[in-house]
């Protein structure tokens, strides 16, 4: 490897303002210092030694540079187990690839960001990497939009690359038997299907910066999968018997004709948040869905590995109007939830009457054990007062005579309650309706006391009516 090794000056300055890259660069003393007895005892040290020393450094550049200590320390660098090249130039990086011990340990190349790679030029370099069949592969460089070949790396158990500038497209082009782990950034395969033929025994996919319409994972080897996909998903379609950690994340949420195929029945850890656009009546809508697991919220209230959290974000339009997306029950069929235990709801109330939603939401989630409620003001709408009668979040009328079958709820949370009546009214529902209720936890907002709301004789009533249930009251 060149003590140089490179030929921009844009690298050049890089590499002086680096303490690990700059060693060779700069000019050396005259006054060499050594030891009284002038024996070299660093370069006696094993081989074996040497390179575990000079892998520390996270440089190769450096890692040659060593060779100014002493000749014995000549090509060392080339059979170190971890090879890290960084700021370099494509020219002089071909050139130390071509001088690698065959196989590679862990490769790690990450090219300066003004160099961008022509397509023929980064599948030039990924070849030369697969050439070397390293163990692990860590690739970050600039690329145009553009198609490039994925060669086949039969010995390598993990690959990252990440493309910075325009989204590249893979072709593969040969087998990945051993690969174990994949991290794909601002790249992907041109079809996701194929993928898995080639990677048999692939445990961990991460696929950032999805940009297309459906994503397709049929697999009996995946274990964790993590996806955050830039454009509106019509087809999920997963089939994934050992699946067991799930992260998804959908920016741009789902389209009307969006399809969910889900099985996994090993399913352990999940993460599954969408931005939504549905409504409820006209004053309400949803902005987003999260869907986890329970047992990060209390391992006493999840029972099994179906259990799940549900958030929920919703907001009162200040300025409602008849425009009707979809339905919360629609979005809310689009998570691959067998068992909802925990219900949280995030709601911007406006000053609205907010018993509707809230109801309306419960009868599709019957099977809580546990409902929290954060309860926020828009300014908006405090400057106007409280709504009036004719306005639509009383609608419908009918809400405070439901009974929903909460059978299996014991614990309700509610931060940000003010006590007005409508309020009581809605907390009359659900003690009614859920039989095995254990505790109530009212966090008054602020200048509010329970002594100071309105529905501070109705709260009192609760307190002697349900003599079973503990309330806590607190602000």
């Amino acid at each position: 490897m060149d003590a140089d090794g490179v030929r921009c000056k844009r690298c050049r300055g890089t590499h002086l303002a680096s303490p690990c890259c700059r060693v060779g660069l700069l000019r050396r003393s005259p006054r060499i210092r050594c030891r009284v007895d002038g024996e070299d005892h660093i370069s006696a040290l094993p081989d074996d030694l040497r390179k575990k020393i000079a892998s520390h450094l996270h440089c190769a550049r450096a890692a040659a540079n060593m060779s100014l200590l002493s000749n014995s320390w000549h090509g060392l660098w080339r059979g170190l187990p971890v090879l890290d090249f960084h700021d370099i130039a494509p020219g002089p990086l071909h050139a130390a690839l071509a001088q690698v011990a065959r196989p590679a340990g862990s490769l790690n190349i990450c090219l300066s960001q003004h160099h961008d790679l022509s397509a023929a030029g980064a599948t030039s370099l990924l070849h030369a990497a697969a050439s070397l069949e390293p163990a692990k592969l860590d690739v970050t460089f600039r690329s145009p939009r553009a198609t490039m070949e994925l060669p086949g790396f039969e010995r390598t158990t993990s690959i990252t690359l990440a493309f910075s500038g325009e989204r590249v497209i893979l072709r593969l082009v040969g087998d990945f038997n051993a690969l174990e782990v994949l991290y794909l950034e601002n790249c992907h395969p041109m079809n996701l299907d194929d993928l898995f033929p080639h990677c048999p025994h692939l445990r961990k996919l991460t696929i950032s910066i999805w940009p297309l319409d459906s994503i397709k994972v049929h697999s009996s080897s995946i274990q964790d999968l993590d996806t955050y996909v830039v454009s509106s998903l019509r087809v999920v379609d997963i089939v994934a018997p050992s699946l067991r950690k799930l992260r998804f994340d959908a920016c741009q949420g789902t389209g009307d004709d969006f399809s969910l195929s889900f099985s996994a029945p090993l399913l352990e850890d999940v993460e599954w948040s969408i931005p939504c656009c549905s409504t409820f009546g006209v004053m309400w809508r949803m902005w987003n869905l999260t869907l986890l697991k329970t047992p990060a919220y209390g391992p006493h209230l999840a029972s099994s590995v179906e259990d799940s959290c549900l958030q929920l974000h919703i907001v009162g339009n200040p300025y409602p109007s008849g425009n009707v997306v979809r339905s919360f029950g629609q979005d809310i069929s689009r998570i691959p939830a067998r068992r909802i235990t925990i219900l949280e709801l995030n709601i911007v109330t406006g000053l609205h009457v907010y018993g509707a939603v809230v109801l309306d939401l419960l009868e599709r989630c019957t099977s809580i054990e546990k409902l929290g409620m954060m309860l926020g003001r828009c300014p908006v709408t405090e400057l106007r007062g409280t709504c009036p009668a004719s306005c639509p979040c009383h609608q419908p009328s009918n809400w405070r005579s439901r009974c929903i079958p909460l059978f299996e709820l014991k614990v309700v949370e509610v931060h940000g309650f003010s006590g007005e009546d409508h309020e009581a009214d809605l907390l009359k529902v659900i003690l009614k309706s859920a039989p095995m209720l254990e505790s109530v936890n009212l966090g008054f907002t602020r200048n509010v006391s329970p002594e100071s709301c309105s529905s501070y004789e109705e709260l009192l009533n609760m307190l002697e009516e349900y003599p079973s249930i503990q309330f806590d009251l607190y602000y």
